[in-house]
């Protein structure tokens, strides 16, 4: 049994001695790949996986694979990836070059619903906030998505595919936009993997 950590461009760089890893090709695709645990699903094992993914990321644009994706045998992940392989390629060609970077902005004392009117009111004013923070940080990145919260006092959460060449001017954009609302906390994570944006 194998565990699946990322699909990349075939030939790629030297491997990173982070893990036993191993390269399956197919054409100009490649999965890599490593003998998968039996320990099972862990808070260590998750952390271990991510570690894996962020070193590869480190020297090759790739599509990061979730934890737990596992087959037979390394016949059965190259039949996987060449399956999929227009798909893939093109989902490839969508993140090269790029990374991601979540925000979550939290508005501390959020208030709570009131009556109809108040609860329209504040509805509008979290929206407008909402769209003053995420608009400008969509215009310089190459994609972006936002998730809805459960939480009332999380007024944005939103994963941005930057150039890695933008990141610093992108968290610069968000510490410009955290001094204009002091009010609020915006909290910048990354770069990252691109998760998000790697699915679509």
């Amino acid at each position: 049994m194998i565990e699946l950590y990322a699909i990349t461009d075939h030939p790629t760089p030297p491997l990173p001695q982070v893990a036993p890893l191993r390269l399956v090709a197919t054409g100009d695709l490649a999965a890599i790949c490593a003998p998968a645990g039996d320990d099972g699903v862990s808070a260590d094992a998750l952390w271990r996986h991510e570690a894996v993914v962020e070193a590869l990321m480190e020297q090759r644009d790739l599509l990061p694979v979730r934890y737990g994706t596992r087959f037979d045998d390394e016949d059965a992940a190259a039949r996987a990836v060449e399956a999929r392989r227009d798909d893939l390629a093109m989902a490839l060609d969508r993140v090269r070059g790029a990374v991601e970077l979540s925000l979550r902005v939290i508005e501390p004392g959020a208030p709570q619903a009131g009556d109809g009117a108040s609860y329209l009111r504040d509805r509008r004013r979290q929206e407008d906030a909402r769209r003053a923070l995420h608009e400008p940080l969509a215009a310089v990145a190459r994609a972006a998505m936002t998730r809805p919260s459960p939480d009332r006092s999380e007024l944005l959460r939103a994963a941005y595919l930057v150039d890695r060449d933008a990141v610093e001017q992108v968290t610069g954009l968000i510490a410009q936009l955290q001094a204009a609302n002091p009010t609020l906390r915006l909290l910048c994570t990354g770069p990252w993997p691109a998760y998000s944006f790697a699915e679509a």
